[in-house]
C-alpha cells in the first residue's frame, strides 16, 4: 500500500505531513483519505480489527467534508465509508484521495504505484510529501 503524506487544512490555509497508512494488529493494511479527524478515527478502529462500536464521525459526508478508507487483505482490496461495512473492490489496484483518479489512470496505463503517485503529485495540489509504503506480507 502506498500513500502520500500531505494533509491540507484549507480553512486555515495550512498543510502538514501525517501518517495515512498503517499495519493493523491482524496484519492487514489500512489507509484513509479526507477529513483528518475521521481518517484518524478510521485508522484507530481498523488497527483493532474494527472491534467495538463504530466511531462517531465528525464529517457531514457531503462535499469536501468526507473521508474514505481502504483496507488491503490477503484476499483483496476493500473500501469503507461512514456507516458502511467493508466492500470488496474487484480490481487488482485502487486509489483514494484527491490524487486517486490520477493514480488509477496511471496504473491502468501500466505505471507502478510509485510512478502513479509521482504523476498524481504533478496534477493534484492536494498530493505531496514523502511517499509512505507498507507491504502486506512484510514481517510484523
Amino acid at each position: 500500500m502506498y500513500s502520500d503524506s500531505r494533509v491540507t487544512w484549507d480553512e486555515m490555509g495550512l498543510e502538514y505531513p501525517a501518517v495515512k497508512i498503517i499495519r493493523c494488529k491482524n496484519g492487514d493494511l489500512a489507509g484513509a483519505a479526507g477529513h483528518g479527524g475521521d481518517c484518524t478515527r478510521f485508522l484507530d478502529w481498523a488497527y483493532d480489527g474494527f472491534k467495538g462500536q463504530e466511531p462517531k464521525w465528525k464529517s457531514t459526508g457531503h462535499g469536501d467534508d468526507v473521508w474514505g478508507g481502504l483496507v488491503l487483505k490477503k484476499d483483496g482490496i476493500y473500501v469503507a465509508s461512514r456507516g458502511d461495512s467493508l466492500e470488496r473492490v474487484m480490481l487488482d489496484f485502487f486509489a483514494i484521495g484527491s490524487g486517486g483518479k490520477a493514480a488509477r489512470v496511471a496504473m491502468m496505463l501500466g505505471k507502478t504505484p510509485e510512478e502513479a503517485m509521482e504523476l498524481a503529485y504533478r496534477v493534484d495540489p492536494g498530493c505531496g510529501g514523502e511517499i509512505q509504503i507498507l507491504q502486506l506480507h512484510a514481517d510484523r
